[in-house]
């Protein structure tokens, strides 16, 4: 998981804390004033109509007064409104719910009306109970209508619960659109501070690949906060110093290369002189193979030096042209060890962007090594096809590569079994052949199933490098 991703999840998970920390009591607090604001204007309500009806044995003086009182209360209060009288039934006297100016007389005080008994009984009463007429929960308030202190009649507001429980709905749902506009918001705001965070690091991150990669000269930028910033700067110096020993180590390689030269070419020389006689000498021509073993020993380091400095400028070479070329000179070298030797290549011209003398290397290496570790009677194939750039192939049927070795064969001076078991060699040509592939940006494939061994060299295109720094 990236930094990035890393952060913004950290601050999402404070932020849904936060919010739900605080959106849940907000909507909790809301709930309860809703509700308890409801249930005290029907209560304050309710004890206006039972005093404004109270000094009569009937409530109101008459019952033409009491409708006509209840039916104007009714206009007033959002509630529906009745009165009963004081006897044990609790008879119906007015009803704002009812359409018939005088409602039929009804009994009130049932066991489903509980708070008609209680209000005939002295007693306020306010609660919240299910009402199976209008199929949920109501709340009702009843008051006793006093004529001094004697109970003459009671009030009941009730009004359905669905209104404020809608209200309270209303409420939670703005709350959770408040919510849900911080959340967003907030995320918006940890994602553009978190990639204003790993920005630098991926800026590092891809400094020291591409570090790793060979380009020496890439620099991290050091910007960004301080701590960023020390590490890029660290890192600066840090490839500014890998730069300066690998060009110490390419520049003795190369001059000790080169000043071998001349004392191995004179050495050769008085080689030779001695091994021709008279009389011939055994030990001249054994030292003089290892003098030629010396010398292409040089060789193969001179063209490693050359090939871990980076190319000056673009260019381009043909695959095509390249392996036929190749094919000449190594065609007879394989005929007379009884091998057969195969090309096949495109009538087309491939283009690459890699120079043509280190395209040669890598054909002679591959080549040379194939027809090498291959016995009488092998076939030796190189064949050139186009594939976004240019690949190379070589395959033999030798003995094949270990694949306990596999993962070595590129190292430097590394033979292994097989190599170990044919005189001479260096145990650089793969290594060259690494080095001049990834020179120019190339990559080589190992495949060796058990019997024989198939090398691939891909090379870019020739317009795919137009960035090259300087040695």
């Amino acid at each position: 998981m990236t930094l990035r991703r890393r952060l913004v999840l950290a601050f999402a998970y404070l932020l849904v804390l936060i919010v739900v920390a605080l959106a849940i009591p907000l909507g909790v607090t809301v709930d309860h004033r809703a509700k308890d604001a409801f249930y005290s204007r029907i209560s304050t309500q309710t004890q206006v109509i039972a005093s404004s009806l109270g000094g009569a044995e009937i409530p109101g003086t008459s019952l033409a007064n009491l409708r006509r009182i209840v039916s104007g209360y009714g206009r007033q209060v959002d509630a529906r409104v009745i009165v009963t009288d004081a006897s044990d039934q609790g008879t119906l006297l007015a009803d704002t719910d009812d359409r018939d100016a005088r409602p039929p007389p009804a009994a009130y005080n049932t066991p489903g009306r509980p708070e008609i008994g209680a209000a005939l009984g002295g007693q306020p009463v306010q609660l919240v109970r299910h009402s199976s007429d209008i199929g949920g929960d109501l709340l009702v308030v009843a008051y006793p209508v006093l004529s001094g202190k004697h109970v003459v009649g009671a009030v009941r507001l009730s009004q359905p619960m669905a209104e404020v429980d809608a209200r309270v709905r209303r409420s939670w749902e703005a709350i959770a659109a408040v919510a849900a506009v911080v959340a967003i918001v907030g995320l918006v705001v940890a994602w553009v501070l978190a990639t204003s965070l790993a920005q630098p690091l991926r800026s590092l991150a891809g400094t020291a690949e591409r570090l790793g990669e060979g380009d020496l000269g890439a620099r991290a930028e050091t910007g960004g906060p301080p701590d960023v910033a020390a590490v890029g700067v660290e890192l600066n110096r840090m490839a500014a110093e890998l730069t300066a020993l690998l060009d110490a180590q390419r520049e003795f390689i190369a001059n000790a290369s080169h000043q071998m030269r001349t004392p191995l070419t004179g050495l050769r020389l008085r080689l030779e002189a001695l091994a021709a006689g008279p009389p011939p000498d055994p030990e001249a021509e054994a030292a003089l193979r290892e003098v030629d073993r010396m010398s292409d020993l040089v060789a193969d380091l001179l063209v490693l030096a050359r090939a871990g400095v980076p190319p000056r400028s673009a260019t381009s070479s043909d695959l095509t042209e390249q392996a036929r070329a190749a094919a000449d000179r190594w065609r007879p070298v394989a005929e007379d060890r009884g091998q057969t030797f195969s090309l096949e290549a495109p009538e087309r011209p491939v283009p690459v962007g890699a120079d043509p003398s280190d395209v040669a290397i890598v054909l002679d290496n591959l080549i040379e090594n194939a027809i090498v570790y291959s016995p009488s009677g092998a076939n030796v194939s190189v064949s050139v096809s186009q594939n976004g750039g240019g690949v190379i192939q070589v395959e033999d049927d030798g003995p094949g590569i270990h694949p306990t070795e596999a993962n070595r064969v590129f190292d430097r001076f590394f033979r292994g079994k097989a190599g170990s078991a044919v005189p001479g060699g260096t145990g650089l040509g793969l290594t060259i052949v690494h080095d001049l592939a990834a020179r120019w940006r190339g990559t080589v494939e190992l495949e060796s199933p058990g019997r024989g061994t198939r090398i691939a060299v891909r090379f870019p295109p020739p317009g795919e490098i137009t960035e090259l720094t300087e040695p």
